[in-house]
C-alpha cells in the first residue's frame, strides 16, 4: 500500500467517505487503486477501480466544457455571442447582453442556485424559470459560480447541434476516446450503456421524500423497484443533484457518471502526446485564468494563490474542478501530472464536509509519489 492509499484508508476510518478510487498520472506512468466499500457497512460491496461514480460538478468540465470546446473548434459556437442569439427566450429582464463567455466564466449575473425541485417536476418548467430569472448582480462585476450558467450552455448546444448533451458527448467524446463506462442515467432508463447498471454505482445520499414522490409521479411502481433497485433508500445510479434530477438526469451542471479509468483516458488526451480529440490551443485557452477578478477559466477552475483544494505543490498553471459528491480532478501541465479522486462523501448525508480539508492533503500526498 503506497502513502496515498494509506491516507485514503485512514480517511475511510475517519468517516470522510466510505470508499474512494484514485489515479495519479505522471509522464505517462499511471498509479491507480481503490479503498473502502460502497457503504460504511464492511459487508457491503467493495470499491474497485471499476466502480462508477456520480461526478456531480466535475460533469461541468468532462461533459459540458468538452462539448463547448468541440463546437468552438467546429465554428458552431462563438463564446462572445450573446446567449439570446441561440436562446431568444432568455432575453428578458435586461439579460440581452449576457454572452456564452459570461456563462463559462461564471460572471453572468445569475444566482448560484435555486431549489427548483421544490417547485417543478419537469424540465420544461425549470428551463422557463431560468429564462425568466432576474440578475443578482451586474454582468461582469464579480464571479458567482452558478449551476444556471452551465444549464443554459448545454441547452444552447442542443439547439445548435440538434442533439441532447448526452447524445453529443457519447458520439463526439466518449465513443471517440473509448470511455465505455461514462454517461448520463436518464431517469426512465436503468442503464446508459449496456455494461453499466445502476447497481454498479457507488451510492450517495439517503433518498429524500421529494425524490421518492417524483419517482412515483413519473414511473409509478417503477419508482421504487425495477429502475432504482431493491434498496431505494439510497440514491444509486441516479444523479444526486436535485435540479439535474428534475431535468431528467441530463444537465449541463451535473449528471455525468464515470470511472477512474475512463477519466484517466480523458485527461491523458488533454496533456499527453497521443493524437488529440481537442485542439491543444483551445485546451490552453479554456484552462487559463480569464481575468483578475477570479480564478475561473472557461468551465475549468485554476489554482488560487490563497489556498486551493489542489494543495501546496501543484503549479500556478494548474487547472481542475471539484464535485459536491466528493469528486475532483487536478492537472499540472508543467509537471505533466494529473490526479483524480472519486469518493462518495455525501453518503449517507451531505452534512459531512470533511472532504474540504482532506482534498489539499490528498494532493500533497500525490506530489510525494510523483
Amino acid at each position: 500500500m503506497n502513502p496515498v492509499e494509506e491516507l485514503l484508508s485512514t480517511a475511510v476510518q475517519n468517516g470522510i467517505f466510505p470508499g474512494a478510487a484514485y489515479a495519479i498520472w505522471k509522464d505517462g506512468k499511471l498509479i491507480q487503486g481503490a479503498v473502502g466499500n460502497h457503504l460504511y457497512d464492511p459487508a457491503s460491496q467493495r470499491v474497485t477501480v471499476n466502480t462508477v461514480w456520480d461526478l456531480a460538478s466535475v460533469s461541468k468540465v468532462i461533459g459540458t466544457t468538452s462539448a463547448a470546446i468541440l463546437l468552438v473548434q467546429d465554428g458552431l459556437l462563438d463564446l462572445d455571442h450573446p446567449v439570446i442569439k441561440v436562446i431568444p427566450e432568455f432575453g428578458i429582464n435586461g439579460k440581452e447582453h449576457v454572452s456564452f463567455r459570461n456563462l463559462m466564466v461564471h460572471d453572468s449575473g445569475l444566482i448560484a442556485f435555486r431549489p427548483y425541485h421544490k417547485t417543478f417536476s419537469n424540465s420544461s418548467d425549470v428551463m422557463t424559470a431560468i429564462y425568466t430569472e432576474k440578475f443578482e448582480y451586474e454582468t461582469g462585476a464579480k464571479t458567482v459560480y452558478s449551476d444556471l450558467n452551465m444549464i443554459l450552455l448545454a441547452e444552447a448546444m442542443r439547439r445548435l447541434t440538434g442533439k441532447t448533451l448526452d447524445e453529443l458527448l457519447r458520439e463526439r467524446v466518449f465513443k471517440s476516446l473509448g470511455m465505455k463506462h461514462t454517461g448520463y442515467f436518464r431517469q426512465d432508463k436503468s442503464t446508459f450503456v449496456a455494461n453499466v447498471l445502476r447497481r454498479d454505482c457507488s451510492p450517495t445520499e439517503v433518498t429524500e421524500p421529494w425524490r421518492v414522490s417524483l419517482r412515483r409521479r413519473r414511473y409509478g411502481d417503477l419508482g421504487t423497484s425495477e429502475l432504482f433497485g431493491d434498496k431505494p433508500e439510497f440514491i444509486q445510479g441516479e444523479v444526486h443533484d436535485p435540479t439535474a434530477t428534475v431535468l431528467d438526469g441530463v444537465a449541463g451542471h451535473a449528471g455525468l457518471f464515470s470511472t477512474v479509468g475512463d477519466l484517466c483516458t480523458f485527461m491523458a488526451n488533454y496533456i499527453s502526446d497521443r493524437p488529440k480529440l481537442f485542439d491543444p490551443k483551445q485546451v490552453a485557452k479554456f484552462t487559463k485564468r480569464q481575468n483578475a477578478k477570479s480564478t475561473r477559466g472557461l468551465g475549468w477552475d485554476t489554482k488560487s494563490p490563497q489556498g486551493s483544494s489542489a494543495g501546496k505543490h501543484f503549479g500556478q498553471r494548474s487547472f481542475g474542478h471539484t464535485g459536491y459528491t466528493g469528486t475532483s480532478i487536478w492537472c499540472d501541465p508543467d509537471a505533466n501530472l494529473f490526479a483524480i479522486l472519486l469518493a462518495n462523501r455525501v453518503h449517507p448525508t451531505s452534512q459531512n464536509t470533511k472532504i474540504l480539508a482532506f482534498r489539499p492533503t490528498f494532493h500533497d500526498a500525490v506530489w510525494s509519489l510523483s
